[in-house]
């Protein structure tokens, strides 16, 4: 049995809208539009200019920095554990168990949390560090049902 060719990924590629992700050593396609990711074997000029006309028909005569814009983008809010959205996610799971543990070590039911402390840090955010804080103290889940360990 012949091993299957494995393709590289060409920098030409990106005037289809095409970037890549690594993974299992073998780089991938992935469109920079709609984040869908191909197989190596469609790593072809001709499949990835054929999912650009036919996925993103509007975008087709889009120039090369339409797509490295495009590219940058995606970069920023990759979900890998080196993106800045990991490091953000991460945070917020570990507040909502830190909260959840100390309502546990105080033997107070779940519930005291979603009913009484998480609307004070949403009223002491609001007065103190202003409607942006409060919107991020927002995310931080106090539910029985949505709370893990952060690792």
């Amino acid at each position: 049995m012949s091993k299957a060719k494995k393709r590289i990924y060409n920098d030409s590629y990106l005037e289809y809208g095409f970037s890549y992700i690594t993974k299992d050593n073998l780089q991938l396609p992935q469109c920079v539009i709609c984040f869908k990711t191909l197989s190596n074997d469609s790593l072809k000029p001709f499949q990835l200019k054929q999912h650009l006309q036919k996925t993103h028909p509007t975008l087709a005569d889009k120039g090369r920095e339409f797509f490295e814009s495009k590219e940058r983008q995606a970069k920023r809010c990759r979900l890998d554990a080196s993106g800045h959205m990991h490091a953000q996610n991460h945070a917020i799971v570990e507040a909502s168990y830190v909260a959840s543990f100390r309502i546990a070590q105080s033997k107070k039911p779940h519930t005291i949390g979603e009913t009484l402390i998480k609307p004070c840090m949403l009223d002491c955010a609001s007065i103190v560090l202003g409607k942006p804080a409060e919107q991020k103290l927002r995310d931080i889940s106090l539910s029985n049902n949505t709370v893990k360990r952060p690792y």
